[in-house]
């Protein structure tokens, strides 16, 4: 008797051992109620590569193959719309409509343009294949990345356009966009040469070239060559595409347009008061020479070097030209209009503190705004302080920062309109927080007139990358910060994020390192025997990612889960002790002790998008402990109450530079300057 196949095979991929009540697996077996006589579920640990992929899919007796991730999200229809899909045809491959967020209750209302195809993530994920054809394409392609087989499984098939099925898929977070995607290292080439006309597969791949560069800005080392990009730019003619780069990846707009070919070495990058900044690009054998080295980048064929460069107005193309408005031309005055912001709906950051400052000081600029969205809690709030309040990322939003001289923000944000952008026109930032990791390759992207730093540790690190643009002034709310007196004493724990629980279940959440170190913490009989001994009170501040899983933890009469804010928070404390979170140095500007508890040192930041840049050990503001016991010590004997000399010394030297009383002041002679 002949065996029947199954339809379907589903390849669970997963970060970790598997986590049986995650959502997305969870959803993935109770479709076996009705179907489970059409698929079957293999799971992986490993990370899913090319070499992998060809062992898996060259085993599988299934019509059809589906990759699923772990982090991703996946609806209740979803293998229902997929398997109802594929038992009713015959097809290469079937794919939902892809997201990089929330799935819309609606996905057949997506509007499918180059926006969309420009957004989807291009991974193997989601999209079932015919395993025959993957198979086929897989003995040609397996030179490519993984990241790229779908792309090159299209374009090997010439597969020019897909019409999604009515379900969603998400990979829960546009992190790639941010900080790039690494290949295989042996990997030769992206996508194979098989011409197409498709739109759709060459907006495709223009993304995944961009993501490709950002990517490479971190490793510095690659076996493809300048030669393969070149050819793939101008076979595919990617340079007709670089628009769509420009918003969010420009440094590699600018690196794309150079790989065409181009006569140029240096492109504008963005415009400034004195001079204007450029990116340029050489041949290590022939470099050009800029202002500020950036990197040096190994490919198969030649090492490219990257620097900036702070070039006359002269030299850019527009200078002269009368069509074009030139945003600087307009000199900052009374007469100005000036919009502040911290996030959409959260106020009582830098900004807010600068803008209350600036508005108190120099009453004579009358057109000074704070944008907000109404929804806020903080706009009431605000309103009732007086300030001149706008919807933010409204068109009232638009038109003012059209008509503004100069935008103010703790948060950067992607501002265009009618041609304005903060790639042209003067922008402050006033940063939420103190870096303490290498977040150079971010630095480098960003648009900004002015980067504000505290003390002269950090300044001397941004300085290295923009020199003209760093002010070693500290940050605004720091000025006005100061302890609070209050009734009785209590300690403060801060515990930052880890990425790589985002959509872990509760269940497998409390089985984590995380969970574990900080509830043991919380609930260990020294601490509750020292804090009612002493009748102290343990306020524990929970990230924000963890606000929704609250309730797992072990709060008691003396470990309350604290609800003021940060600023509130921090200022009240006797003691504030974190993990690796930057907000405790809020606390050591004002004299109040702070330490770290680091149970994680060794792996932490393997799942960081970025790398420490501070040695905690020797330059950290208080003493590092990375085990409980150590830290219980400490606590427990009260060592946080002596001075120490030496972290009095580290806490001079961190702030160097910044004068408690002039923080504002010195901000506001620099924006009104530009």
């Amino acid at each position: 008797m002949t065996e029947v196949h199954k339809l379907l095979t589903i390849v669970f991929e997963t970060s970790d051992e598997l986590d049986r009540e995650s959502e997305v697996y969870r959803r993935l077996i109770s479709a076996r109620l009705k179907y489970e006589d059409h698929f079957d579920l293999q799971v992986t640990s490993e990370n899913l590569n090319t070499s992998l992929l060809r062992s898996i899919v060259g085993g599988l007796e299934t019509k059809y193959v589906l990759f699923v991730r772990d982090s991703h999200k996946i609806p209740t229809n979803f293998l229902a719309t997929v398997i109802d899909y594929l038992r009713s045809r015959t097809v290469y491959l079937a794919e939902p409509h892809m997201y990089t967020a929330g799935i819309p209750r609606d996905v057949t209302a997506t509007k499918m343009e180059q926006s969309y195809f420009y957004a989807r993530d291009t991974d193997i994920y989601g999209v079932a294949f015919n395993t025959g054809r993957l198979r086929d394409a897989l003995e040609a392609l397996g030179d490519v990345d993984r990241s790229a087989l779908y792309v090159s499984f299209r374009l090997y098939w010439s597969i020019g356009t897909v019409k999604p099925l009515p379900v969603g898929y998400s990979v829960a977070t546009n992190t790639k966009a941010a900080i790039g995607s690494q290949l295989d290292p042996a990997t030769p080439r992206l996508f194979p040469m098989v011409s197409t006309n498709s739109i759709e597969l060459r907006t495709y791949m223009v993304r995944f070239l961009a993501i490709y560069l950002r990517g490479l800005r971190g490793e510095k080392r690659t076996a493809v060559s300048t030669a393969h990009l070149r050819d793939l730019i101008t076979t595919f003619k990617l340079d007709k595409l670089v628009s769509l780069v420009q918003p969010l990846q420009p440094f590699e707009a600018s690196w794309i347009t150079w790989l065409t070919g181009s006569e140029k070495s240096a492109f504008l990058y963005k415009q400034l008061t004195e001079a204007d900044f450029y990116l340029q690009f050489s041949d290590a054998e022939k470099p050009v020479t800029g202002d500020v080295d950036l990197y040096e980048i190994e490919f198969s064929d030649m090492d490219v070097v990257i620097n900036k460069a702070y070039l006359s107005h002269k030299v850019r193309p527009s200078y002269a030209n009368p069509a074009v408005y030139d945003f600087y031309s307009r000199s900052i005055s009374p007469n100005s209009s000036i919009i502040f912001f911290d996030r959409p709906m959260q106020a009582d950051d830098n900004a807010e503190y600068l803008y209350e400052y600036f508005t108190s000081n120099h009453p004579e600029y009358a057109n000074a705004y704070f944008a907000l969205n109404p929804k806020s809690a903080d706009w009431t709030r605000l309103e009732a302080k007086g300030f001149n309040l706008i919807p933010i990322f409204t068109r009232d939003f638009y038109e003012k920062f059209l008509e503004s001289d100069l935008v103010v923000s703790s948060q950067i944000y992607n501002l265009r309109y009618k041609g304005k952008s903060l790639e042209n026109s003067r922008f402050v930032y006033l940063q939420h927080g103190i870096q303490l990791n290498d977040m150079s390759d971010w630095i480098i992207s960003k648009y900004f007139d002015v980067f504000v730093a505290t003390g002269k540790l950090e300044a001397d690190y941004l300085a290295k990358y923009a020199p003209l643009e760093t002010l070693n002034s500290g940050l605004p709310r720091l000025e006005s910060l100061e302890k609070i007196a209050q009734e009785g004493r209590h300690l403060l724990f801060m515990p930052t994020w880890r990425f790589n629980l985002n959509q872990v279940s509760n269940e497998h959440f409390t089985n984590t390192e995380y969970y574990r170190a900080i509830d043991g913490l919380m609930t260990d009989r020294r601490i509750l025997t020292y804090l009612e001994k002493h009748d102290v009170t343990l306020h524990v501040k929970l990230h924000p990612n963890v606000e929704s899983r609250a309730s797992l933890f072990q709060f008691s009469q003396r470990v309350v889960k604290s609800e003021a804010s940060y600023r509130e928070a921090i200022a009240s404390a006797d003691f504030v002790f974190t993990d690796y979170s930057s907000a405790v140095l809020d606390a050591s500007f004002i004299g109040i002790p702070i330490a770290y508890y680091q149970w994680d040192s060794n792996d932490f930041f393997l799942d960081q998008p970025y790398e420490s840049r501070l040695d905690y050990g020797t330059e950290g503001l208080g003493p590092v402990f990375d085990t409980s016991d150590s830290l219980i010590e400490y606590m427990t004997s009260e060592k946080y109450l002596e001075n120490s000399s030496e972290f009095a010394q580290r806490n001079e030297r961190f702030f160097e530079g910044v004068d408690p009383k002039r923080i504002n002041a010195k901000i506001v002679d620099r924006m009104l300057s530009l």
